[in-house]
């Protein structure tokens, strides 16, 4: 559980571009965190596989080099006052999952994808679980892109008080496709939103990585099923949203 003492809280969704060298992908997630927290942010998200990228061969993952890119990425998130949710391949009891951390200075949660694509089952494990947290109060829940397409994962969440749900997408598909499927994945949030009676903060890849291609369309969507903020289909950047606590009446 996180605590902070103000009356607010203010959460970020990162829209960023992939690759696989994750070194690189450390210091755009240390950009962005460092953005966020100069804009005041409690809380920033990232997509999917953000730490080692998605379209890659995830039995050729070195594990030493995941752990030490958590421990740095920890170390950034202690540096910054900010709480991080990154995606990252994660290995537990011998299997590899598709997962989310959430990282704070002294902490680190995690989830694991529960509805895997055929490309995931070539390589992870599913998850079983789910995972809440709370933020000074406002707890929260976390999902991975095609878990959006199953409402009762989120109403299990709903059912135990959650009012902010992050989901970390990486929408690779290949150029047609991508054009094809862009509504339903800019659908799906909103619905998910309106459903529950929740915020959902979605963060999701754009840009290239080999013959695939994602469309971004990252954004923060209201209770009410409105579009509070969206980003485009090629452009990174961070989007804001600040709760105001109590949120009895959402």
């Amino acid at each position: 559980m996180f605590l902070r003492i103000d009356e607010t809280v203010k959460f970020a969704v990162a829209q960023v571009s992939l690759n696989n060298d994750i070194n690189s992908n450390i210091e755009r997630m240390r950009h962005y965190i460092a953005e966020a927290a100069s804009n005041k942010a409690d809380i920033l998200c990232f997509p999917e596989c953000s730490l080692t990228g998605y379209r890659r061969d995830f039995h050729k993952i070195d594990w030493d080099e995941i752990l030490k890119a958590l421990d740095m990425l920890q170390g950034i998130a202690a540096e910054n006052g900010l709480i991080t949710i990154v995606g990252t391949p994660y290995f537990e009891a011998d299997r590899l999952y598709n997962a989310a951390l959430v990282i704070s200075a002294n902490n680190r949660l995690k989830y694991f994808k529960n509805n895997l694509t055929d490309f995931d089952k070539q390589y992870f494990s599913r998850g079983r679980n789910i995972l809440t947290f709370e933020v000074n109060e406002l707890k929260c829940g976390v999902i991975i892109c095609r878990d959006q397409n199953y409402p009762l994962l989120t109403r299990k969440y709903a059912r135990r008080g959650m009012k902010l749900l992050f989901l970390l997408s990486a929408h690779y598909y290949l150029p047609d496709e991508a054009c094809f499927k862009l509504n339903k994945n800019r659908a799906l949030p909103i619905a998910r939103a309106v459903e529950n009676n929740i915020f959902v903060g979605k963060a999701n890849a754009v840009g290239s990585q080999g013959d695939y291609i994602s469309l971004g369309h990252s954004m923060i969507v209201s209770p009410e099923g409105s579009i509070i903020c969206e980003a485009d289909n090629s452009t990174e950047g961070v989007l804001y949203h600040e709760v105001v606590r109590p949120l009895d009446k959402i």
